[in-house]
């Protein structure tokens, strides 16, 4: 316990920092502006592509063969490299890369390095090492330049400087120059080149990084919108490629194929302004040597690892940062290590160690918004839960609530101190604490618990129903009104109904790290399953959990939503009650995301009598709920829901209604602390309502 008490200590601490953070104006500007236009052109853009989950399947395809064969394809690269007489060098750490390169910038006779965008580069600290050895590195990329002159880090893997608006750019310059310079970023760019024209002259070392090697025609393929990179390859007298063991493909057709889709998933470009590609030495004057350095630093021994070698297959789009709730709230220097995002977790593991990297997987909600953009089909969320599992030593304070959760007496007692010590809303909590109530309120369990009123109701567990109702931790002991009115609304519908001996459905200890509860809990859960009956689920986290199972090899009876199946039971028929109300629909992250359930909720709505239903985009928007995670980090939380809450009131919503119990007391406690006229209610109260044309809806 003494690791638990000692982690709950840090919280305040951390909450300040993200404070600060999430009050940024600069920062919530810039990302603002960046991210609405890179969704805007990609939702623009991806029509050309047809199809994208064939583009996904096909790239996910073919960079699993060539990951299966990469040792065999990138003996083809070195044979070919040094038969065209460059030189092939495999940097087995980022040690190993650094000194390489080190000591052939000092032996080419000058002290200019001009460098392309490379986050290979930024993994192994290149120009810091370089520094010290009396060489200047000059960025060549524009949003490079602007980072490395402010003394920054990149905050996107694409777009660097994207934290930045054109005023703070043109505040760098200014600095860096010693003369004003205006905001205008044509005129920035213009002076930039100005200024670049001439390292690129003077430089005795040009360097970059490389999106795709393929291997059948050996050649180091090179996406830019400036240029930049072809001169830093062409121009100085020593060129430097420096790359990752995972770009290669097989064939020289399997990397345009990526490049098809990269322009465009990753800011909405149809193609890219400039495609290099290097098959040997530019010989355009006598001398000219090509280095072409490998680095594995992990990369081998997470092929070896079936979870983090799904990693290895990303191309570096960005796309998934793009849309990323955390990322767009708290930016790129926060939400990393040097990679960034959920998927930064992952790589910080593999390049970096696991401490990093489990602090970077710690700030990931797991929505699964990244599941839905990336091209190479990586699983980003298992990864980042991946990450936890394989870190003993931190999330501890977590892991003690999640087993709180497991076990059901003692969340039973645990609940039912809460009702008589706490009020029924608490809208302020003293001290450090209060963080978590700043942006919502907090409600207390309600007694008594749900599966108690169901059997004195007649119901039994695993007997005489057409279809087992399974009610979760949440509805249990907090909203058991929402297990009261699923019954009396099937009921009501003709439907027989048998409930489940239940205990948690173990996905939040999957999702905090804690493996061997998530399997204990599986096989107990996997006991109490009655047979022949489907499972209807009041708890979008609980179907996903229990869907893993099916993932994990149980057979399982068929799962479904509520939506799904009154879909299925009133065929064409419309839903027999009205409501009339400005309805919207909020769909939790693991029933649209996880479970891929989007248009049957809509659809039985809108087959309610009288419901004006407001959709949007921001109905998709992830509530910054997730569990434990609203406790965890209340700034980002808070922030997250508040576009959700600034939507609900811009758009006169009077009923939200949602599928998840957890989003209903972040939504519920987000609109009361707002004073938003807005009901928020699980679809079966809403559908109970339809049936009774009530008025006052609770929950």
């Amino acid at each position: 316990m003494k690791g638990v008490f000692q982690e709950l200590r840090e919280y305040p601490a951390r909450w300040r920092r993200l404070e600060e953070v999430v009050r940024n104006p600069i920062l919530r500007e810039a990302l603002e502006r960046a991210m609405t236009r890179f969704a805007q052109g990609r939702a623009q853009a991806l029509g050309s592509l047809g199809d994208f989950r064939e583009w996904t399947e096909r790239c996910r395809e073919l960079k699993d063969r060539a990951l299966e064969r990469s040792q065999e394809l990138w003996d083809r690269v070195k044979e070919r490299v040094e038969a065209q007489g460059g030189t092939f060098y495999l940097a087995l750490h980022a040690q190993g890369a650094r000194e390489y390169i080190g000591k052939l910038a000092q032996e080419s006779g000058g002290t200019l390095v001009v460098k392309g965008k490379s986050i290979t580069s930024e993994e192994v600290e290149l120009n810091t090492y370089l520094a010290p050895l009396g060489l200047e590195v000059v960025e060549t990329d524009l949003g490079e330049r602007i980072i490395q002159l402010a003394g920054e880090r990149p905050s996107h893997i694409i777009v660097p400087a994207i934290h930045k608006t054109k005023e703070e750019v043109a505040r760098v310059f200014s600095e860096a120059w010693g003369r004003d310079v205006p905001d205008d970023p044509y005129l920035i760019t213009k002076e930039v080149r100005r200024d670049l024209r001439q390292k690129f002259l003077g430089a005795q070392v040009g360097m970059t990084g490389i999106n795709v090697v393929s291997a059948d025609v050996p050649a180091f393929f090179l996406m830019t919108n400036e240029g930049n990179g072809r001169l830093c390859s062409t121009v100085p007298p020593v060129q430097v490629i420096l790359t990752g063991w995972e770009k290669i493909v097989e064939t020289v057709e399997d990397a345009f194929t990526i490049f098809d889709v990269l322009p465009v998933n990753s800011v909405g470009l149809k193609y890219s302004s400039y495609l290099s590609i290097f098959t040997g030495p530019f010989n355009w004057k006598k001398g000219r040597q090509l280095h072409v350095v490998v680095l594995d630093n992990g990369r081998r021994r997470a092929l070896e690892d079936p979870c983090f070698k799904e990693a290895l297959r990303c191309v570096r789009c960005g796309a998934c940062m793009n849309v990323c709730p955390v990322y767009k709230t708290v930016g790129g220097h926060t939400f990393a290590h040097i990679y960034m995002g959920g998927i930064g977790a992952a790589w910080t593991a593999i390049t970096n160690g696991l401490e990093e990297a489990r602090e970077v997987a710690s700030l990931c909600t797991g929505c699964g918004t990244c599941l839905e953009v990336c091209p190479m089909g990586i699983p980003i969320p298992s990864l980042v839960e991946h990450v936890k599992g394989l870190v003993k030593e931190r999330g501890k304070a977590e892991r003690a609530a999640v087993r709180l959760v497991a076990k059901r007496r003692l969340l039973e007692s645990a609940a039912g101190l809460a009702v008589l010590v706490a009020p029924e809303r608490v809208s302020r909590l003293p001290g450090p604490a209060r963080a978590i109530t700043r942006d919502r309120v907090l409600e207390r369990p309600q007694f008594p618990p749900f599966h108690p009123w169901a059997q004195a109701r007649g119901l039994e567990e695993g007997k005489g129903g057409q279809v087992t109702l399974h009610a979760g931790c949440m509805v249990e002991y907090f909203y058991p009104g929402v297990g009261r009115d699923a019954v009396e609304l099937l009921t009501r519908l003709g439907v027989p109904l048998q409930i489940m001996k239940e205990e948690c459905c173990g996905l939040p200890a999957r999702v905090v790290g804690d493996r061997a509860l998530w399997e204990e809990l599986e096989a107990r859960n996997g006991g109490n399953i009655p047979p022949g009956r489907p499972l209807l689920f009041l708890c979008a986290t609980c179907m996903s959990g229990f869907h893993r199972y099916g993932e994990d090899g149980m057979e399982l009876p068929p799962l479904l939503d509520l939506s799904q199946f009154l879909l299925e039971r009133l065929g064409s028929e419309p839903f027999p009650g009205s409501l009339k109300a400005r309805v919207a629909y909020h769909f939790p992250c693991h029933l649209e995301r996880h479970l891929g359930i989007r248009e049957e909720p809509l659809e039985l709505l809108s087959r309610v009598d009288g419901v004006h239903l407001v959709q949007g985009e921001e109905a998709h928007l992830c509530c910054g709920g997730a569990g434990l995670y609203a406790f965890k980090y209340p700034p980002v939380s808070g922030e997250i829901l508040k576009k959700k809450l600034e939507w609900l009131e811009r758009e006169g919503v009077e009923v939200l209604v949602t599928s998840c119990p957890s989003c209903i007391m972040q939504l519920r406690g987000g609109v009361e602390k707002r004073g938003l006229p807005v009901k928020v209610v699980h679809m079966a109260t809403f559908l109970l309502d339809a049936l009774d044309e009530r008025s006052g809806l609770e929950g």
